[in-house]
């Protein structure tokens, strides 16, 4: 029986039930955003320490984790990931309840962080294999607008929280949506898949490529840090991480067991779909970041106003995200996306004369069409690079492209750090550089939809 044959039987209640877990990874990340002076003073902490543990942590442990979840899950089983990181969960919110100090809040995040990087992976996988090729769109659109909803609401339900239960009930948040989900596969179980032989820890560790994690983990924390700094240091630990990534690729290329089989990346398929979602990744974020600094320091706009312009964009790509899915599996993922390609690409136009706009109202329609482009992309690009690998091989490839997605986004803060420089009042002038270059980043997602995986094209089956 091959993945199509099991996957017709998989309920809308359990594909709800894999939305709903995954979807934790993006709301535990943002929900916390406007709890943290609640809990700077609950604890007696520095804001600054505080953020650094709970936030950069978090994106430090995500990150380097999704690799080696991914392939771990191929060697074990998805469902057996999927709980493993659905109890993580319960663990890391238990922990950050009871926390009396700084210590045990920065190990509840780190949990959590690892949580996340289990489900999420696990959760790609399992689509992948239950769901046939010709409703993978439609699936993938879902999860797309699933992880939107859930990390644009993150810090609206955060302030919601800390308001009516304080800034403990935001560790917990996370519980009543992993009770229903953890509900519903019990009562609508998954389709039996292909069973995975069961490994004891040391034949598990044998499996993995330790050398290769570490490097992985070396290249990604040394970018993330150098998000954090300026001048010498921040060039200091951009050069180091390039060098650890160089020193990655290299070894995997050649390792037994690769945590990234580097060899994927010559089924053109999956080398465009993640080379897109790096790509859109790098602009999202990038904007994400530099429009409010904008707005704020040229234009003197209030933070709420900066919320909506960004909320628009947000509300697109949520928007967009199904019908980008429809169109993968009535069309091909070619067309879906190079229909959304250029509607970044019409949103990145009318943002070419930043210099020339008075308040965030005036960004708000570049901004709509850009999301409602990110939105119709991410469909056939995930379900592109995840039909392009053979089943036994899907949760790594679930791993690199959440990978893919959170490098683009340090890459993007890295290069704002490089153009704008550590002054708050930079030129108009290099914001709009930074516009340009996103652009070229469009053009070039743009270029790659082309090798996605077009109408009649075979995915790669097996059983």
């Amino acid at each position: 029986m091959n993945a199509t044959d099991v996957a017709t039987r998989m309920s809308a209640a359990s594909t709800a039930a894999l939305l709903i877990a995954s979807a934790q990874a993006p709301l535990g990340s943002t929900l916390i955003a406007v709890a943290l002076p609640s809990i700077g003073i609950g604890i007696g902490a520095d804001l600054v320490l505080i953020t650094g543990l709970l936030v950069t942590s978090y994106l430090v442990v995500n990150v380097v984790c999704q690799g080696p979840a991914g392939k771990i899950s191929d060697l074990v089983g998805h469902s057996r990931i999927l709980w493993t990181g659905m109890g993580l969960y319960v663990i890391g919110a238990g922990s950050g309840l009871l926390a009396q100090d700084v210590g045990l809040l920065f190990v509840s995040r780190c949990a959590m962080a690892a949580a996340g990087a289990l489900v999420v992976p696990a959760t790609l996988a399992l689509m992948r294999l239950h769901v046939p090729r010709q409703r993978r769109g439609r699936i993938f659109g879902l999860f797309g607008a699933t992880m939107g909803i859930a990390a644009a609401g993150g810090p609206a339900l955060g302030g919601e929280i800390v308001s009516l239960f304080g800034w403990r009930a935001v560790f917990i948040a996370n519980l009543p949506f992993l009770a229903l989900s953890a509900l519903l596969l019990h009562l609508y179980p998954l389709p039996a898949g292909h069973p995975q032989a069961r490994r004891s820890l040391r034949e598990l560790a044998q499996s993995l490529d330790g050398f290769g994690i570490g490097l992985l983990a070396l290249s990604l924390a040394f970018l993330i840090v150098a998000s954090k700094l300026d001048g010498p240091g921040f060039f200091a630990m951009v050069l180091a991480g390039a060098v650890a990534g160089v020193a990655f690729v290299t070894w995997e290329a050649k390792a037994a067991a690769p945590v990234f089989d580097p060899h994927l990346f010559s089924r053109p398929a999956f080398a465009a779909g993640t080379m897109m979602i790096a790509l859109q990744n790098f602009a999202m974020y990038g904007l994400l970041y530099q429009l409010p600094q904008f707005f704020s320091v040229f234009r003197g706009a209030e933070p709420r106003d900066i919320g909506y312009m960004l909320f628009v964009m947000m509300i697109g790509m949520v928007v967009a995200a199904p019908a980008g899915g429809h169109l993968t599996d009535r069309i091909s993922a070619r067309s879906a996306a190079l229909l959304g390609c250029a509607l970044l690409l019409t949103g990145m136009v009318q943002l070419w004369h930043l210099g020339s706009f008075e308040s965030p109202k005036d960004a708000m329609l570049a901004l709509l069409i850009f999301g409602l482009g990110l939105g119709l992309c991410n469909a056939p690009a995930q379900a592109s690079l995840m039909s392009a690998v053979e089943s036994g091989q899907a949760g790594m490839a679930a791993g690199v492209s959440s990978t893919m997605r959170y490098l683009g986004g340090i890459l993007s803060i890295l290069v704002l750090g490089a153009v704008l420089g550590a002054d708050t009042i930079v030129s108009v002038t290099r914001h709009e550089v930074m516009i340009w270059l996103f652009t070229i980043a469009i053009v070039l997602s743009a270029l790659m939809s082309q090798r996605l995986l077009g109408a009649g094209n075979a995915a790669a089956e097996s059983p």
